[in-house]
């Protein structure tokens, strides 16, 4: 699959959106550790490394997916959020990692990322079914983005931080 870069100018600022690279390790660190613990549990973080370690190597993180893919927002030179996508089958695709850093939040980076790897999903895999797990703290975004709720783990992340299983309508 051939990702594009795309530019999207979001409140009247440029974003770049593109390919994660292994030199974005760092930032994206710093991105995931930006929003501990209300958005993501410590007990994550070594997932996020095996994610990362795969994305270094060129890899599959995860021995039952078929593709995986993972990007990188930009702005003003400096990388602002990070997530992806990865697939199970040609029809599953899940919305995996997806963090913007906390200063930032609140500023349309997020849906714009998150619009631009449902555009990826569409036009690559345009029958799959597109779900991801968020917690309490971010599933009111998603449902505005369209996504339902399907299942509600009470601390399915850790202490204090549910999972929220949710589809795309």
């Amino acid at each position: 699959m051939t990702t594009r870069v795309k530019i999207v100018v979001s409140a009247n600022e440029m974003l770049l959106i593109r390919e994660y690279r292994a030199s974005d390790r760092s930032a994206c660190i710093a991105i995931f550790k930006s929003n501990m613990p209300l958005y993501f549990a410590p007990e994550e973080f070594p997932l996020l490394e095996n994610w990362l370690d795969s994305k270094d190597k060129n890899e599959i993180a995860y021995e039952n997916n078929h593709a995986e893919h993972f990007y990188v927002v930009e702005k003003n030179s400096m990388v602002v959020a990070c997530g992806g996508f990865y697939l199970t089958n040609e029809t599953d695709a899940k919305i995996t990692w997806g963090m913007v850093e906390n200063s930032y939040h609140k500023k349309g980076i997020g849906k714009e990322f998150l619009l631009y790897r449902l555009e990826e999903i569409k036009q690559h895999y345009p029958e799959s079914i597109i779900s991801l797990d968020t917690s309490q703290h971010t599933f009111s975004f998603f449902e505005k983005m369209g996504f339902t709720v399907k299942k509600i783990t009470r601390e399915g992340y850790g202490k204090n931080l549910d999972r929220y299983d949710m589809i795309l309508k």
